[in-house]
């Protein structure tokens, strides 16, 4: 039986996954963190969590997001499935297949029209469920492949986030599959940024970028990880800006000690850098219903680091 998890259930999960995706933190910092993203208002209505059920005994818990998109221009509701796991001593007995087939099946009787995800376990598993895999390049860029223009950007504050999201959705081409850039992706990120860095006991985060002015305007959303700041997504609108963009990113991996950055080339982004195939976090997508158009086998997309949630 599929249904959402509660109180000790959710704790069991986070124990479970907290191994593999804790990111450093301890098991309690992990737990708090999990908690106050589940709960949190920007959750409600588009972020859960699921779990598998036999004879009374969760077999398999999951992520799963209510996503929007577009493909060839036409729009898309989409399943967004995340941290999928098993118990090691419940696995190779189809729980979590069973769990992924259930949240399909229940997400295309209300509309939805395909499923997304990102894999750490190679292509084959969720192949056999139905997914086919997308493009999935990484670009890694060091500080002196990026211009130096001091003083061309500022750190994004709060109220910037709808000037963010603007920019990134008018980056976007609307002939590959794109996750839509409607505002709640941004908020949720920004979401799980502050939550993560308050479980760590750190201040506001340094989350993003803007350039602004007779040049242009430009934005890019950040993320400090341990060696590198990863670009969740950047846009501008003249060269200048991206420019001044770069730039800022030059700045902010000076100023955090960070030795490279790390981006998913699209939108913008692309061609900027030289990219190779990743092999962790592979795209891939599934159709939910017969009619949907959907980008096929290594196809190119729109899909940045911010769509990795």
């Amino acid at each position: 039986m599929l249904r959402d998890l509660t109180g000790e259930e959710r704790a069991a999960y986070f124990r479970g996954i907290q191994p593999i995706w804790g990111g450093g933190l301890s098991e309690d910092r992990f737990q708090l963190f999990q908690r106050r993203l589940a709960d949190a208002p920007e959750a409600r209505e588009r972020y859960r969590l699921l779990g598998w059920f036999v004879k009374g005994t969760l077999t398999a818990a999951m992520k799963a997001y209510d996503l929007r998109a577009t493909c060839a221009a036409r729009p898309l509701r989409v399943l967004g499935v995340g941290a999928v796991f098993t118990p090691p001593e419940l696995r190779r007995r189809g729980h979590a297949a069973a769990m992924l087939r259930a949240v399909m099946d229940d997400y295309a009787s209300r509309g939805g029209q395909a499923a997304v995800l990102f894999s750490d376990i190679g292509v084959r598993y969720y192949e056999r469920l139905g997914f086919r895999a997308l493009e999935s390049r990484e670009c890694t860029v060091g500080v002196s492949e990026l211009p130096r223009l001091p003083g061309s950007t500022r750190p994004a504050l709060a109220g910037d986030e709808p000037l963010m999201t603007r920019l990134f959705a008018a980056s976007r081409g609307d002939r590959t599959f794109a996750l839509a850039r409607d505002g709640w992706t941004l908020r949720f990120q920004l979401r799980r940024l502050r939550e993560l860095a308050r479980a760590r006991g750190s201040g506001e985060p340094e989350w993003g970028l803007i350039a602004e002015g007779r040049s242009g305007e430009g934005a890019a959303m950040l993320r400090l990880g341990r060696d590198g700041v990863d670009v969740l997504d950047a846009a501008w609108t003249t060269d200048a800006a991206r420019d001044c963009v770069l730039s800022g990113m030059r700045d902010c991996l000076q100023r955090a000690g960070r030795i490279h950055l790390r981006l998913w080339p699209a939108g913008q982004m692309r061609d900027l850098f030289a990219a190779e195939d990743r092999n962790a976090a592979v795209a891939m997508i599934a159709p939910l219903i017969g009619k949907s158009a959907l980008p096929e086998r290594g196809a190119e997309t729109e899909l940045t680091l911010l769509d990795h949630i």
